[in-house]
């Protein structure tokens, strides 16, 4: 397994202190968009992938600017605290939508039925489909819309994801979104995740008729994590990106 280069070395400065795609931000969704793709097309035969254990501190940074750092973990449910003092409820599954989540024009709540936790451990050709119950709450209009989502999502194949964080053997995940009636998806998100890092390393969408991705530049334990080191950190792949 190839190892992790350079930038393994960040953290959270919300130690003192996501669009509705699964497990994102409003700052992730901003700041760490990259025009295009680079992955190595070399499969790999990795063995099957549990689910990570993950940790409170836990702090990954997407782009030269956007951290997300885990605040609280339960049974079901990860909560996170992302660059601009946000806090999302995610799903304990990377795949999954983001279940709580507000913003200054709207609040966003999902309900998940179904077992997409199925989906572990990771390997080829493994499949999972659950539904998704949302509603969107807009403060300016006083009105709520409810939509519901069927997500299938499936394990299309292994590669080596080379992202500013270094280069990884990963799980590529293809998840679409789809409302009842409808023939074509609504949304279509895919994930590269490795193993090695208990993370995903790269997530792409569609937004404006557009492809958009976010790829990891670094990641830090929360036992490592603090204040100064991301500090250092983020200055640090700022200074990378000037000419």
């Amino acid at each position: 397994m190839r190892a992790v280069t350079a930038l393994t070395c960040i953290a959270t400065a919300l130690t003192a202190g996501c669009s509705h795609l699964p497990s994102g931000g409003l700052q992730d969704a901003i700041d760490a968009l990259t025009p295009a793709e680079s992955v190595a097309g070399i499969p790999r035969a990795l063995p099957p992938a549990p689910r990570p254990a993950v940790r409170v501190g836990d702090t990954y940074v997407f782009g030269a600017a956007s951290v997300r750092r885990v605040a609280a973990v339960s049974a079901s449910a990860l909560t996170w605290i992302t660059t601009d003092g946000q806090r999302i409820r995610t799903g304990r599954d990377f795949f999954t939508p983001v279940l709580e989540q507000t913003l200054p024009d709207r609040q966003t709540t999902s309900r998940l039925s179904g077992q997409p936790g199925a989906l572990w451990p990771l390997s080829v050709g493994k499949k999972v489909s659950f539904e998704e119950a949302r509603v969107t709450s807009l403060a300016v209009f006083d009105r709520e819309i409810k939509t519901t989502l069927r997500w299938d999502c499936e394990v299309v194949d292994t590669r080596v994801s080379q992202v500013p964080a270094g280069d990884f053997d990963t799980f590529h995940v293809v998840c679409s979104a789809r409302r009842s009636g409808l023939f074509l998806p609504l949304q279509t998100v895919t994930w590269d995740y490795a193993p090695s890092l208990g993370h995903y390393v790269r997530r792409t969408w569609f937004e404006g008729g557009q492809r958009r991705q976010s790829a990891l530049a670094a990641a830090l334990p929360g036992s490592l994590a603090s204040a100064p080191r991301v500090a250092a950190t983020l200055e640090r792949l700022q200074q990378m990106q000037q000419p």
